[in-house]
């Protein structure tokens, strides 16, 4: 079996309102949708949704990559051969990780439909039954996110993530709000995105220890890790390290600098399974456990994370997987189900979605400030 051909596409999908967290509000994601052929007709799909104001890589700059160097690297090559696809990717073209996960996802998808297996099968099989899901909650008014805590807690999820950012007062006052709507058996984490001093993170983290905190997701900028070390040593509370870790190579340093109690492998951010799987060995060989976090992508990218999260070890916690909830329209014929805080892992080969040609184009990317033409 050899790769033929790799076809990239740019898409938007709505989301049914708007998300706010520390950095920005977003209306929408911007995607990149890529199918990966073979010459015995297996094909596979793969998506990326980038976080342009964070890490780079418009969905323009991530199709050029991918058609112009990625793409021609790996033609012909055995779709089977991991190593090999991503030693030349790796010398096609450094960093370029939205890129490189977009691909990444559709080869696995393409090698697990060939073995005619689900994708967790192909990683190792289930190593958990199935896989929790975490509701995130935007930066809002206390008694707004108390309100929508409550209405998903009786919707069956058992952790929370709160957006916190620059006014930690408020912030305060939404983890107060929240705790005393849910009460004290639902599990309540913050993710600040960087926004606090080092200073600042130990001092708010220690007031907010009275609501027993489940972790504290990047409280400090992902560059200074012998601050966010600081952090760690400092509070009781678990840290959990986001954006400070995109390869291998830093999971090394976080493990040697004792940086952080444990690891998000955000897959997107990472470059795929294929790094995730080395970071996670990395992270379980230091006794620090990783969750799955999430860029909300679409169903496709949320899919093959989902198996990911089902069949990889060291794994702790809920997972920020919820991507499908927060959109009014995707690209696939039928989207993923969670149901009472759990994300039903498809059954079907590869990830288990089917592309829905026809949404490629109603949902065509316009540019960074053209909404989707939902439902035309």
């Amino acid at each position: 079996m050899k790769i033929t051909k790799i076809d990239v596409f740019l898409v938007s999908t709505p989301f049914v309102k708007p998300q706010t967290m520390a950095m920005w509000t977003s209306y929408k994601k911007d995607h990149v949708v890529v199918k990966i052929e073979t010459d015995e007709g297996v094909f596979g799909i793969g998506e990326t949704v980038p976080l342009v104001a964070e890490f780079g890589e418009p969905v323009e700059s991530i199709k050029y990559v991918i058609q112009d160097w990625l793409a021609p690297a790996i033609i012909g090559e055995d779709p089977f051969n991991f190593e090999a696809i991503f030693d030349k990717m790796y010398k096609a073209a450094k960093n370029h990780l939205f890129a490189k996960c977009a691909i990444d996802f559709a080869l696995h998808d393409l090698v697990s439909k060939a073995l005619d297996i689900p994708l967790y099968k192909f990683l190792g099989g289930k190593t958990r039954d199935k896989v929790p899901v975490s509701w995130v909650i935007g930066i809002k008014k206390p008694e707004e996110a108390a309100k929508e805590a409550l209405d998903f807690v009786e919707r069956g999820f058992k952790e929370l993530k709160l957006k916190a950012g620059s006014d930690w007062r408020g912030d305060m006052e939404r983890v107060k709000a929240v705790r005393e709507a849910v009460g004290w058996d639902i599990a309540i984490r913050i993710d600040p995105n960087q926004a606090w001093s080092v200073a600042r993170a130990i001092t708010i983290i220690k007031k907010l220890e009275r609501y027993e905190l489940q972790l504290v997701e990047q409280p400090t900028p992902a560059w200074d890790l012998d601050g966010l070390a600081k952090v760690t040593k400092a509070v009781d509370t678990p840290i959990l390290i986001d954006e400070g870790v995109r390869t291998p190579e830093d999971a090394v340093k976080v493990v040697r600098k004792e940086a952080a109690d444990m690891i998000n492998l955000k897959i997107g951010k990472i470059g795929g399974i294929y790094y995730s799987k080395k970071i996670n060995a990395i992270a379980e060989a230091a006794d620090m456990p990783c969750l799955v976090g999430s860029m909300l992508e679409g169903n496709i990218g949320t899919a093959a994370s989902a198996h990911f999260a089902l069949a990889a070890p060291n794994l702790k916690f809920a997972h920020d997987l919820i991507g499908p909830l927060f959109r009014a329209d995707d690209v696939v014929k039928e989207p993923l189900k969670i149901k009472n805080g759990y994300l039903e892992v498809p059954e079907k080969p590869g990830i288990g979605v089917e592309l829905d040609e026809g949404k490629l184009e109603t949902l065509k990317y316009g540019g960074r400030w053209a909404m989707p033409k939902v439902g035309r």
